[in-house]
């Protein structure tokens, strides 16, 4: 790599040009420190815990100097309704395990309605969790939409298996279709052909 090329990327938030356009880019990172805070429990295979370690190791290698990092902010019920429902949204929000607790038989019925339980604990700050997930993916949107960078990443997000009305793959809140309801307002979507027979 050129000397010049060295400098300006160390100096700057973007990365070499891999692409036949010769063009830098510019790579946003969104990253809350401690997002291991939210511990989903042993058996849980999606445990938060691995966003930090995945930033230790981006901050080790010097990586982080490459990069604008920003941290999310906390989606709203308004911001995560655009794709889930207000009564799953409203649930998410208000249940915890001593609300739990003191009130399993009532709410027996909405934990077999969202699908929590089991594979989907009700852990303190879950809705902070799904709040900061969600609003990390939408930022991440927000920066494309306004072209402020051309990568961006959201350690925190990606859990696309959550549906409209309930929890599904580990996945609460579907912080994808978020990211994608927000680059619609610019972007639009291309039609594919289908190919098949």
């Amino acid at each position: 790599m050129a000397t010049r090329e060295r400098a300006e990327i160390e100096n700057g938030v973007s990365l070499p040009s891999v692409g036949m356009d010769a063009n830098k880019r510019r790579v946003t990172y969104f990253y809350k420190p401690n997002i291991d805070a939210h511990y989903h429990g042993e058996e849980y295979p999606m445990n938060p815990f691995r966003v930090d370690i995945t930033h230790n190791l981006i901050v080790h290698y010097g990586l982080h100097r490459l990069m604008q990092i920003n941290r999310p902010f906390l989606a709203d019920k308004v911001d995560i309704a655009r794709f889930h429902s207000d009564d799953y949204v409203e649930f998410l929000s208000t249940v915890s395990p001593q609300i739990l607790a003191e009130n399993f038989d009532s709410n027996y019925c909405q934990l077999k309605r969202f699908n929590i339980g089991g594979d989907f604990p009700i852990l303190n700050g879950l809705f902070d969790f799904c709040r900061v997930s969600a609003g990390g993916s939408i930022g991440a949107a927000v920066c494309l939409n306004c072209s402020n960078a051309d990568i961006t990443i959201n350690w925190a997000g990606g859990w696309h298996h959550a549906k409209k009305t309930k929890a599904s793959g580990f996945c609460y809140v579907n912080d994808i279709v978020l990211g994608i309801l927000e680059l619609l307002k610019v972007h639009r979507v291309l039609e594919f052909c289908d190919f098949g027979p």
